[in-house]
């Protein structure tokens, strides 16, 4: 009795079977398009996210390029500074040196000492050993 209400029916239930497995895939395409778009959303929203973390980063690093710039441009000054500085020192130094070498010229002409002498003492030019030796000679 089942088999004939089955055979008598067949293509009813085939047909019936055919639409239940299309309306299933119709269902499954359209869940799967659905979790299609949220993954697609959720893409967007990381790379937005991305982004902004990348327009901070580049803001961040620009400011440390212009501190670093500042920074550049101070030890510029304080390395010209310094080196004013040291310049500064070697010629005092070269003038006090010039002036106990003078001063020594100078003692050893009032001395009564003859110009090579002082020249070969003191190491200074001719012409300043001439014109100690003109002004202190005795």
């Amino acid at each position: 009795m089942l088999i004939e209400f089955l055979l008598s029916n067949f293509e009813i239930i085939i047909f019936f079977s055919i639409i239940f497995v299309i309306i299933g895939f119709l269902i499954l395409f359209l869940m799967q398009n659905i979790k299609f778009q949220e993954n697609k959303q959720s893409i967007i929203d990381y790379a937005n996210i991305i982004h902004n973390s990348n327009k901070e980063l580049k803001d961040y690093l620009n400011s440390i390029v212009n501190i670093l710039e500042s920074q550049k441009n101070e030890i510029v000054k304080i390395t010209d500074k310094i080196s004013f500085i040291e310049r500064e020192i070697n010629r005092l130094g070269n003038v006090k040196g010039s002036e106990d070498i003078l001063g020594i010229a100078i003692d050893m002409a009032r001395k009564g000492e003859d110009r090579e002498s002082i020249k070969k003492n003191t190491g200074l030019r001719e012409d300043e050993v001439e014109a100690i030796y003109t002004y202190y000679r005795k």
